[in-house]
């Protein structure tokens, strides 16, 4: 609460002073997509964050993370490898540590249903426009979207001429940055539009065990070509390819005394044991090794009375990681290379028309879907160091019964699935001022799994089948294919009404419903299983545009209720992790978003959520609070423009800060895993509309934050703390060309 008062106060004196400028200049009117027709923001009844072009720019969003810092409702949170990233809406939100789970906030490129959170994690690059939407949004869009969504969309080839950008960055930890894109017409029917982007930086982790960890050294290209042979008809063909080559996810950790006294007998340096000061040592890289691939057709096609889409898409990906699991320069434990792999086949139908005063929409949607980890090769393994560390640590009995050097984990699980829906939603305009809103989507979905997951020991265990080895304990040997098949029905309904031209209320109520699988990780064959997951949420909220234009204030109250919650719960003993549907839990609270345009080169932002409960509401964990939660979590923004030559000076600031939350999984959290967080970034400089030169900081404060602060490791002697990256600074120089 001691610095949440002061960012209230902020929102509040900001609201204040933009109300007592009732003739500022106006803002400019957002288009979004959330409801897949074009529409004011202020005339879409869902509570929507969106960023266009220039805010985008402006603000520095390069990735998902920024993304979270312009969104109260949002967090982001990464930790073992950038694909297991966890997004969160509202504090409800999935880590995919375990492949079997899937995100609860949807993530859609161009209308494409990208079914894994990692595949939005490297750089955005020439990004048109991105919405975040808010509360289960089952009934349009794809699936697992009962916490929310994510849309972006990328720039569209141009027909008005050759044009395009080059901007280049460079800044601390040898930071580089190149990003180029070009568009233009081939023929009067027929446009293209390329764009690429390459990035590098050193890892602020200092190692004395070797390479410096969290550097990155990224790439990504993207293609289209437009053909638009009448008004009638467009067909968009899109292309992209990427590849991610960086040390992540390293942590900061504390050893505990067995360690350091190991380490200082080996000829090492003991670890400070300060969690925050990003200097570890470590004798192998946690890297992460990625390339994928996306191919999308978008068609679009004007039947005089409604519009046909068609959105045809083929992903693929594949990824190596590799971890220092005992995150010290001694041989205890390790994983080599494990492989990861996926491919995904979409198709969706869309039919959108009116009839007299109500307006619809149909649609016919189609997921197929194959992951897999592992290649039944080696991958978790035991060091020579292990018995030294592990048979100190005070466990019952003899640790060299179950596990000697050399003892490693193997196996491969494959997921396959097949997702049919048919979906519709209509809107009926009563008079001038009722809106109401139904939504119906039914969905059928078939699933299989081939698990194999075994282990190598020569430990007494291995030959004793009264005894269970080490990794037979953290990860239960299985050989059984599995198989499930779920129905769906999500609703929505909705009633808005307009309070004259600028204000409107709603109020609504919605499902969702998020996939259940079996879980690639622990249990019997008849426990691998677990449960789709269900929310209702109701919400009532406002839309508001005040004084001339000049501010726009929405808000939105919510409750949303969990059935069958899905989380991968951390074992207590530190080694592995299962997934289990934890009971029930429930999110509810106030969001509260505001822009302003006090003066013609004056523009302010703010939002603030309020949680005032984020709880699993029945189990086994009844009363834990949700992990990355938070009572309060805000914003402030401001962009400030004076006249320069023939451009503008400019001055881009942004705080963030988050209440205290917890940051672990372990079900008996302490003090430690009790983190806020607060940000500062900002951007100057000098920009016309050729050339566009800032330099720029982000956590300017240095704000040590740990976002994820797994339980103690009972056989490797540490306990780890997850940072996020610390003050870095550096400059932009963009260049925007045409002719």
């Amino acid at each position: 609460m001691r610095t949440i008062k002061p960012l209230v106060a902020a929102v509040l004196f900001s609201l204040g002073g933009s109300i007592s400028v009732a003739h500022g200049a106006q803002l400019e009117e957002v288009v979004v997509t959330a409801t897949k027709t074009s529409a004011s923001l202020q005339d879409v009844p869902v509570a929507v964050n969106a960023f266009n072009a220039e805010t985008i720019q402006e603000a520095g969003i390069n990735n998902a993370n920024d993304l979270a810092i312009m969104t109260p409702s949002l967090t982001v949170t990464s930790n073992s490898s950038p694909f297991n990233t966890k997004l969160a809406i509202r504090g409800i939100g999935t880590s995919q540590n375990d492949p079997a789970l899937e995100p609860s906030v949807g993530l859609f490129v161009n209308g494409v249903f990208m079914g894994r959170s990692g595949l939005g994690m490297s750089d955005l690059t020439d990004i048109e426009r991105i919405e975040v939407l808010q509360g289960p949004q089952g009934t349009l869009y794809g699936k697992n979207t009962n916490a929310g969504l994510i849309s972006v969309f990328t720039k569209r080839p141009s027909f008005e001429g050759v044009e395009g950008y080059i901007e280049a960055t460079a800044g601390n930890y040898n930071k580089t940055q190149l990003t180029v894109a070009v568009t233009g017409p081939i023929s009067d029917t027929v446009a293209y539009r390329l764009s690429g982007n390459t990035h590098q930086h050193d890892g602020y982790y200092d190692n004395v065990g070797g390479n410096d960890q969290n550097d990155a050294d990224d790439w990504n290209i993207q293609g289209k070509i437009i053909w638009e042979p009448s008004d009638q008809l467009s067909i968009l063909l899109s292309g992209s390819t990427m590849g991610r080559d960086v040390t992540c996810c390293a942590a900061d950790v504390v050893h505990e005394n067995i360690v350091q006294d190991e380490l200082e007998n080996q000829g090492y340096p003991r670890d400070k044991n300060d969690p925050y000061d990003y200097e570890i040592g470590v004798n192998q890289d946690s890297s992460f090794d990625m390339e994928s691939s996306m191919v999308s057709l978008n068609i679009d096609y004007d039947l005089g009375w409604g519009t046909l889409t068609s959105i045809s898409a083929w992903s693929d990906y594949d990824y190596y990681s590799s971890s220092d699991a005992d995150r010290s320069q001694l041989d205890v434990m390790y994983t080599l290379e494990e492989y990861s792999a996926g491919e995904s086949l979409s198709q969706e139908l869309q039919l959108t028309s009116s009839y007299g005063d109500i307006d619809y929409m149909l649609g016919l949607f189609y997921y197929d879907q194959e992951i897999q980890r592992g290649d039944g090769g080696p991958t978790t393994v035991l060091g020579e160091d292990f018995l030294t560390i592990a048979g100190q640590q005070g466990l019952p009995g003899d640790v060299s019964t179950v596990a000697q050097p050399g003892d490693y984990l193997f196996g491969q699980n494959i997921w396959d699935s097949q997702t049919f829906a048919v979906f519709g939603q209509a809107t009926w305009h009563v008079a001038d001022r009722w809106h109401f809103t139904g939504g119906i989507r039914w969905t059928e979905e078939d699933r299989e799994a081939d698990l194999y997951v075994d282990n190598f020991s020569t430990s007494l265990a291995a030959g004793d089948d009264s005894l269970d080895t080490l990794f037979d304990l953290s990860a239960e040997p299985i050989d059984a294919v599995l198989d499930r098949n779920s129905e769906n029905v999500d609703w929505l309904l909705k009633a808005a009404y307009d309070v004259g031209d600028d204000s409107m209320v709603y109020a609504s109520a919605s499902t969702g419903t998020k996939s259940g699988n079996f879980n690639g990780v622990n249990g019997t064959v008849e426990e691998r299983e677990f449960d789709d997951e269900f929310t209702t949420s109701y919400e009532v909220g406002l839309k508001s545009t005040l004084f001339d234009s000049s501010v726009r204030l929405n808000a939105a109250i919510f409750l949303t209720e969990i059935e069958d919650y899905q989380t991968q719960r951390g074992r207590e003993d530190g080694l592995g992790t299962i997934v289990v549907n934890e009971g029930e839990a429930e999110t509810s609270g106030i969001d509260i978003q505001l822009e302003a345009r006090p003066l013609s080169n004056l523009t302010l932002s703010a939002g603030v959520i309020y949680l005032h409960n984020y709880e699993v509401t029945e189990g086994p964990s009844e009363g834990r609070p949700l992990l990355h939660a938070a009572d309060y979590s805000g914003n402030l923004g401001a962009t400030v423009v004076f006249p320069l030559g023939d451009g503008m000076l400019f001055l881009r600031g942004d705080y963030t800060y988050q209440d205290d939350h917890i940051t672990t999984g372990v079900p008996n959290y302490q003090e430690k895993d009790v983190d806020d967080r607060t940000l500062v970034n900002m951007r100057t400089g000098w920009r016309n509309d050729q050339w566009n030169i800032s330099i720029w900081g982000k956590n300017l404060t240095d704000d040590e934050y740990a976002s994820l602060t797994p339980g103690r490791n009972a056989y490797v002697g540490h306990t780890a703390y997850f940072l996020t990256p610390p003050k870095t600074y550096g400059a932009t120089v963009r260049y925007n060309f045409e002719r």
